[in-house]
């Protein structure tokens, strides 16, 4: 079996606003004259935004009128802080990509001009997650930093993104695929727990674990579009504290830790990778099968 045999491809388009009747964490795209000039870091603790329903729903675009002053926002109108990798370069493991290495770059020359949104500028790049092996296991991803906004994770309210999928460029591999590739390796139930054929987000606020005895403190969650159901239509994805998982992490090694454990630690940035279902491989589940 050749590592990395089936990659899952995620297109999304990203926009976006965030936070829970106080501060939260979030992405909002509009008109951006120049991704080099950021605005103020701290949300305005004085005004207090209108909640944000939890959860995967579809919306009509408007990032700018959807952006809250008590949050910390990411990317928005004069405001860049989004950041990245991108590991596929079209050769070696990446040969067989089947788009064009800037396609799946995490830069300024991707955020561009929606013509569902009345113009407005979104962030657009396609995520790529292999399946077999966690060798580069997340081809890409992005990564936006805020710490000196002085967001802690005893305030963080909730993470919310607005995203619409690309189908044209999306490939998500179905059980008739995972079958032919990992069924002399997989039991069924491995397989049907590897991927549920929707795009799966993992989303991660991270910050220094050194006080709490660690490499990192994070909090996270994966998240799941069902792309039949929201098909190019805008979608809000919503997770409110309650649904978040914390830990410290050392070494890829994760303990959770009470919400309230860390809490004035300072949430230093926002990372958001493809994932399967539960973040699993077939490597890491082979292996739990002894």
């Amino acid at each position: 079996m050749r590592k990395g045999a089936l990659v899952v491809a995620t297109a999304i388009v990203l926009a976006g606003c965030s936070g829970d009747g106080g501060t939260g964490v979030g992405l909002t795209a509009s008109a951006l004259p120049d991704p080099a000039v950021t605005v103020t870091d701290a949300p305005d603790p004085a005004t207090t935004s209108a909640p944000v329903d939890a959860g995967v729903y579809a919306i009509e675009c408007d990032p700018a009128d959807h952006a809250r002053a008590d949050a910390v926002t990411v990317l928005g109108p004069g405001e860049w802080r989004v950041g990245g990798w991108n590991h596929i370069t079209g050769v070696g493991s990446f040969a067989g990509a089947a788009l064009a290495p800037t396609d799946y770059a995490i830069t300024a020359e991707n955020y561009l001009e929606q013509p569902d949104c009345g113009g407005q500028r979104a962030l657009e790049t396609v995520l790529v997650k292999k399946t077999y092996d966690w060798d580069r296991q997340h081809a890409n991803g992005i990564e936006a930093t805020f710490r000196t906004a002085g967001l802690v994770f005893g305030d963080v309210q909730d993470i919310v993104l607005e995203l619409r999928v690309d189908a044209d460029r999306t490939a998500i591999p179905t059980a008739a695929d995972l079958e032919e590739a990992y069924g002399a390796l997989l039991a069924g139930d491995q397989l049907a727990a590897l991927d549920t054929q929707e795009i799966n987000l993992e989303l991660t606020l991270f910050g220094d674990g050194t006080a709490a005895g660690a490499q990192t403190i994070n909090a996270g969650a994966i998240v799941a579009v069902d792309p039949l159901e929201f098909t190019d239509g805008w979608v809000r994805v919503a997770v409110p504290r309650e649904e978040l998982t914390f830990y410290t992490e050392t070494d890829y090694v994760r303990t959770n830790v009470d919400a309230g454990a860390h809490g004035g630690i300072v949430v230093e940035g926002l990372r958001i990778n493809p994932e399967t279902a539960e973040g699993a491989t077939v490597r890491r589940l082979m292996i739990e099968a002894g």
